[in-house]
C-alpha cells in the first residue's frame, strides 16, 4: 500500500505531477470519457485506452476542508489507514491479494477529494476490484493497526519540505478553516484521532452524491455494473462554501534560508474560462527555468533577478484553484539576507504586473504543451479524468482542453492581471526572516 499527502492536478497547482511512464512509439488517441450516473449517484467515467492496464480510482469529495477545528488531520490518517484491515478482510490479506495479481493499490488526497486507485492488468480486474471496494468502504479502523501508525505519521510530518510547509501557512492564513486546514495532521492531534472520528468523517462524506469512480482501460458497462452495486449512502452533507480572508503568518526556523509565498485571491474551478486564463497566466508570469541551470525570460524572473543581482534564489508564480476558490501569487526562496528585497520586488510585479503578448503567448503554448502531454502520459490522464469527473460531473479530452486553451485571448489574461493589484493580500514565510517585511509593509 501507498499514501500520498498531495496531488497536484494541472490547473489546480504550481506544478504537473510527472510520472515515470514507458517509452511510446506514437501520442496516444484523444478519447472521448463516456460519463454517466448510476442508481445510487455514483458518477461513472471511463476511457477504454486498450490498454492491457487498468487504472480504477474511487474517489470521494472528502478533504482536509471538509474537517473541523475538532477534527483536524483525519484526512491524513485516512490516508494513512488505506489497506488496513476492512470489516471482510485483513490488512494481510488485502496485501498479499493485490500482489498476487501484481497489481498496486495507492491512496491519494488533496484539499478537496481522496482518491483509492488501483492499477492491475485487464484479466485481474474483477479480483481487484473486490480489494479495492473493501479498502474504500469497508474500513474497520482497529485501535490497534491506527496506534502502529503513529511512527509513520511522525516520519511524514518530518519530513515536509520547506516550500510545502509555506503554502500550508499560505492557506492557512488566506482561509483559516475549510481550505485553510492542512493536508497534514498537526502534531498536537498525533494519537488523537479515534477510530469514531474516522467512521464519523466515513459516513458523513463517503456517499454517492460525492463519489465518483473513473477507469481507464476499462469498458463503461463493466465499470457502472460495479458501481452500482457499491454499498454506499445516498445523503449529500453539502460543504461549506469557501472564505477569504487574507493575512499573514510567519515561522521562524534555524535555516539559512527563506521560504515567502504571497498571493491575492484567484478563481475556483466553477469558473471554467477565469480557471483556465489563470493557469495561462501562471505560465505568462514564469514558473521557473525549463532546463537545469537555465535562466527565464519571464517576467517575474527577470524582475526578481534584478533585484537579487548575484545572489542565488528561486522563484515561481504560483496558482491554486479549487471549486470555489483559488490563490494566484509567488513562492520564492533565498537567503534570509535577501529574502526581503526579493520578497518586495515580486509583490511590486503582483501588484501591477507587467506582461506583453509574447509573455501571454508563451504562457498559452506552454500550458497547452503541458496539457498535451499529459494526455501522452496514462497516469496524468487518469488523474485529470478523475479531477474533471469529481468536481465538474464531465470530462473532457486532451484536445478539447486544449482548443478552450485557444480560444483565451490577450485581453482575457490582461484583465485577470490588473485585477491582481486590487486584492487583499495573504503572506506566509518560514526560515531566517531577518528581512521578510511584514504584510503591512507591502500593502
Amino acid at each position: 500500500m501507498a499514501c500520498s499527502a498531495v496531488r497536484a492536478p494541472l490547473l489546480r497547482n504550481t506544478a504537473v505531477r510527472h510520472y515515470a511512464a514507458a517509452a511510446a512509439t506514437q501520442c496516444a488517441p484523444a478519447l472521448t470519457p463516456d460519463i454517466q450516473i448510476v442508481g445510487n449517484k455514483i458518477t461513472v467515467a471511463t476511457v477504454d485506452t486498450e490498454s492491457p492496464v487498468a487504472q480504477v480510482s474511487i474517489v470521494f469529495k472528502a478533504g482536509s476542508r471538509n474537517e473541523t477545528y475538532e477534527t483536524q488531520g483525519t484526512s491524513h490518517m485516512l490516508r494513512l489507514a488505506a489497506g488496513l484491515s476492512t470489516h471482510r478482510s485483513t490488512a494481510f490479506g488485502i496485501t498479499r491479494n493485490i500482489q498476487q495479481i501484481g497489481g498496486n493499490l495507492t491512496a491519494v488526497a488533496d484539499r478537496e477529494s481522496i482518491a483509492y486507485t488501483l492499477q492491475c492488468t485487464r484479466d485481474k480486474l474483477s479480483l481487484g476490484l473486490k480489494f479495492l471496494e473493501e479498502v474504500t468502504i469497508r474500513q474497520a479502523f482497529k485501535p490497534w493497526e491506527l496506534n502502529d501508525q503513529i511512527p509513520r505519521l511522525r516520519y511524514e510530518l518530518s519530513t515536509i519540505p520547506e516550500t510545502t510547509r509555506v503554502l500550508e501557512l499560505l492557506h492557512k492564513a488566506a482561509y483559516r478553516k475549510g481550505l485553510g486546514y492542512s493536508l497534514y495532521s498537526p502534531k498536537q492531534r498525533i494519537g488523537k484521532i479515534s477510530p469514531e472520528t474516522l467512521q464519523h468523517f466515513v459516513n458523513t462524506w463517503f456517499t454517492g452524491p460525492r463519489c465518483a469512480i473513473v477507469a481507464t482501460g476499462v469498458e463503461q458497462d463493466e465499470l457502472s455494473e460495479f458501481a452500482s452495486e457499491l454499498e454506499i449512502g445516498s445523503s449529500d452533507a453539502g460543504g461549506t462554501a469557501a472564505q477569504y480572508f487574507g493575512g499573514e503568518l510567519r515561522k521562524e526556523r534555524s535555516s539559512q534560508l527563506a521560504s515567502v509565498a504571497v498571493a491575492v485571491e484567484g478563481t475556483g474551478l466553477n469558473k471554467e474560462k477565469d480557471a483556465i486564463v489563470y493557469a495561462i497566466l501562471q505560465r505568462a508570469a514564469g514558473t521557473g527555468p525549463h532546463v537545469k541551470w537555465g535562466s527565464s525570460v519571464a517576467p517575474l524572473q527577470k524582475i526578481v533577478g534584478s533585484a537579487a543581482g548575484g545572489d542565488p534564489f528561486a522563484v515561481s508564480a504560483l496558482n491554486a484553484s479549487y471549486s470555489d476558490s483559488g490563490l494566484f501569487g509567488f513562492i520564492l526562496t533565498a537567503p534570509g539576507s535577501v529574502a526581503g528585497n526579493l520578497t518586495k520586488a515580486a509583490t511590486k510585479w503582483l501588484r501591477n504586473p507587467s506582461l506583453t503578448d509574447a509573455d501571454i503567448a508563451r504562457g498559452k503554448v506552454d500550458l497547452k504543451a503541458a496539457v498535451l502531454f499529459a494526455g501522452d502520459n496514462p497516469s496524468a490522464r487518469h488523474e485529470g479524468l478523475v479531477q474533471q469527473a469529481l468536481l465538474k460531473g464531465t470530462a473532457l479530452s486532451t484536445s478539447a482542453i486544449a482548443a478552450e486553451i485557444d480560444k483565451i485571448t490577450v485581453a482575457d489574461v490582461k484583465n485577470a492581471a490588473n485585477k491582481l493589484g486590487k486584492g487583499n493580500l495573504t503572506l506566509a514565510a518560514i526560515g531566517d526572516l531577518s528581512t521578510v517585511p511584514y504584510i503591512n509593509e507591502l500593502q
